[in-house]
């Protein structure tokens, strides 16, 4: 064992600890004096393993995505670029398709199909009202089978609010648009756009279980949840050694930095309106709320509250302009670019704005260390879309990046080029075997992805 490795230290904290107090509990992070004796200076693999599958709307402008190369040294087009730091932990897989989000018969609607199908790979109902019906999603697959391990089975998040009513796209139900996770076919996982109602939901304990004047007197003081958990914090890092104790410190002082960030957005919305009672709200503008929710994600995962999730970058057809890069016009009217130069250029910077802030959230899990490596070493991170090129409703030749090693057991940093009509859900089943269910099938899927284990 090197100087390196700390050195277990029989202590009675539990894996599963939280720090307590006044009805809140708050999930530690991965301390190395937290594991198992067998597991302290073991491989990567003694790490769970985390999956997230990101969803970008309205396609991409591919040849700003598709590298010219393939294998180790392959190229970083236009989007690709804010990536750099990641390429030792990326592979761009080519080639991908989804069959189920083509027309066929059901006519206009490859918007609400991409959503429906994105991680589902099935079908969907074309209706704008009842009788919802897709699939279960992969996301789900995998919650079921590693979701006992964790407090929540799955985190939905996204940008956009949804909507599970009415019809949002040429006679598809809204709840195709809105969600990418399904628990089951006729059931979505409806996502969380806001920031607070996902920190109290992570940190802000059962509120069923708090007592009317505990929750009184945290809102009347807007005290932070840190402020209720000091003491059992300062208990417990007495156990710890150095390194345990600066990895709590630092995971501590997130929680806090995040909980401030919230406190601004909101106190600068009544700081305009100051006449007005105003609801919470999420933060108007596109970076700082994605970087909050990204925030939020990484600590989940490093708190092994949730070890799957998804987040939604948009709804499927989301029409938002991006005022703060200079494009006015719409994201889904910008798609039917009719090859116009100028629309494309316009796409192509949604699509760079989109990609800096998932290597945003790629940075900090890879700031969060474990064992020998990093909660991004040691995760599986889908990034994509249900759609290629936009204008033409595509669903062949996929946008597809995968993020991370999964504690060894995916091979990054190439790019892997497949026939134009090989199954999206072959990436799916590829997880299924990476997660120790190498005989279940899942939708289309053929077999695993070919050059990715390691």
């Amino acid at each position: 064992m090197n100087e390196s490795t700390p050195k277990p230290t029989g202590s009675s904290i539990s894996r599963r600890a939280f720090l307590r107090g006044s009805g809140l509990a708050i999930a530690l992070p991965a301390l190395d004096g937290l594991l198992p004796r067998a597991a302290v200076g073991a491989d990567k693999s003694a790490w769970p393993i985390r999956s997230a599958f990101f969803f970008c709307p309205n396609g991409m402008h591919m040849p700003d995505w598709r590298p010219t190369a393939t294998g180790e040294s392959f190229d970083l087009p236009a989007t690709l670029q804010a990536f750099e730091a990641f390429r030792s932990n990326m592979t761009i897989i080519s080639g991908l398709a989804i069959d189920a989000g083509r027309a066929k018969s059901d006519g206009p609607g490859d918007h609400a199909r991409a959503g429906a199908t994105y991680l589902t790979g099935t079908r969907a109902v074309k209706t704008a009202g009842a009788g919802i019906r897709v699939g279960q999603s992969i996301d789900q697959v995998l919650a079921e089978h590693v979701g006992k391990e964790t407090r929540f089975p799955s985190l939905e998040l996204g940008l956009d609010k949804g909507l599970n009513a009415g019809g949002c796209d040429s006679g598809y139900s809204c709840a195709y648009s809105s969600n990418i996770s399904w628990r089951s076919p006729t059931t979505p996982s409806a996502k969380e756009a806001d920031p607070r109602l996902v920190f109290e939901r992570l940190f802000g304990g059962d509120n069923t279980k708090q007592s009317q004047a505990t929750r009184a007197r945290r809102q009347a003081y807007q005290k932070s949840v840190l402020d209720f958990v000091l003491e059992d914090a300062q208990a417990i890092g007495k156990k710890l050694g150095p390194t345990d104790k600066r990895k709590l410190d630092e995971y501590l002082s997130g929680i806090r930095e995040i909980e401030r960030r919230i406190e601004h957005f909101q106190s600068s919305e009544q700081v305009r309106r100051p006449n007005l009672s105003l609801p919470e709200q999420t933060p108007k503008d596109f970076a700082q709320h994605y970087r909050l929710l990204a925030d939020l994600l990484v600590l989940a995962f490093q708190t092994d509250q949730t070890r799957v999730a998804t987040f939604m970058v948009g709804n499927a057809g989301s029409n938002r302009p991006y005022k703060e890069i200079d494009v006015a016009e719409g994201h889904h009217s910008l798609s039917h670019h009719g090859k116009d130069p100028h629309k494309q250029a316009q796409i192509s910077k949604i699509n760079r704005l989109h990609a800096s802030q998932f290597a945003y959230f790629l940075s900090k899990l890879d700031q969060v260390k474990e064992g020998d490596g990093t909660l991004l070493d040691h995760s599986m991170i889908t990034y994509g879309s249900g759609i290629s090129d936009g204008d033409r409703h595509n669903h062949d030749d996929l946008p597809v990046a995968l993020f991370g090693r999964a504690g060894g057991l995916l091979k990054p940093a190439q790019h892997l080029a497949f026939d134009v009509e090989t199954p999206m859900c072959n990436l799916y089943m590829t997880f299924l075997h990476v997660m120790g269910l190498p005989g279940k099938r899942f939708a289309d899927g053929e077999k695993i992805i070919d050059g990715l284990l390691a």
